[in-house]
């Protein structure tokens, strides 16, 4: 077994108190934490054991396990981006129907709902 790197303490410790913070601030639903709780074992178990993580990176074709990391990161990252934008325009849509729901709920009818215009040309000089 190879010397432990302090490199590998700190992404751990980082790891551990991100998955912390989210589970202790965030809410979400089961799949979310199903999903925060993976990437954590597994960025625990790349960042103890960058020798496996190396190996696996060369059986799928790419030199080192730090590219094969990034490379995973970029993909995550792209993924997180459309499902954020998704959210994003879905909360608008729900803005916009609930700004036109009150628009109509606190319309004023006119003061003088009979359809005549009192203005100018129906007053005498």
């Amino acid at each position: 077994m190879s010397q432990v790197r302090p490199v590998q303490l700190i992404l751990i410790v980082m790891l551990i108190a991100a998955v912390f913070l989210y589970f202790s601030r965030l809410r979400s639903g089961l799949m979310d934490r199903l999903v925060v709780l993976l990437f954590a074992i597994v960025g625990i178990f790349m960042a103890a054991l960058p020798d496996v993580t190396t190996r696996i990176a060369s059986l799928v074709g790419v030199g080192r396990g730090a590219d094969l990391f990034m490379y995973l990161a970029l993909v995550g990252l792209a993924f997180l981006g459309l499902v954020l934008y998704s959210r994003i325009r879905d909360l608008e849509a729900t803005i916009t129907d609930l700004a036109r729901a009150t628009a109509l709920n606190t319309a004023r009818t006119p003061a003088n709902p009979s359809g005549s215009a009192s203005g100018p040309e129906d007053h005498a000089c």
